[in-house]
């Protein structure tokens, strides 16, 4: 899961370097309400980004007969869900570059999801006898 998380990051920095390197073209900045929902859409992807893990585990119980693997494999596929929502803020704001939108915000938007990636703990993987103490 580490490796996934640098790549992560190392893509939304990649992305930071398009914005950087590609001017807009945009004759004019969209409108202020087409940035302020882009940005809500950004932010929340972020907040679920942070709360995937534990919205998948609570929607995704595996009972006391699955094998370990389904445990660790459900952990996994919540880490990328993770790392994917926490992305796409990155993407909204070269979206929003391309567009013609304020330096500001769109800074403010790689600055959250590059922050975000950094500091995101995706946890230990489940073992087995935890799987079994949970239930």
């Amino acid at each position: 899961m580490r490796i996934l998380k640098y790549a992560f990051i190392a893509s939304v920095l990649l992305f930071g370097v398009v914005a950087i390197e590609i001017p807009s073209k945009a004759s004019h900045p969209p409108q202020h309400m087409f940035e302020v929902i882009i940005s809500v859409l950004a932010l929340s992807n972020l907040v679920l980004g942070l709360n995937a893990q534990s919205f998948f585990a609570r929607f995704v119980k595996p009972n006391a007969a699955t094998a370990a693997g389904t445990a660790t494999s459900q952990w996994f596929a919540a880490g990328v869900l993770s790392l994917a929502l926490m992305e796409s803020c990155a993407l909204f704001a070269l979206v929003l570059h391309l567009l013609g939108s304020s330096t500001k915000l769109v800074g403010i938007l790689f600055a959250c999801a590059i922050l975000t990636l950094i500091f995101w703990n995706p946890g230990n993987a489940p073992t087995r006898d935890a799987i079994i103490r949970s239930f």
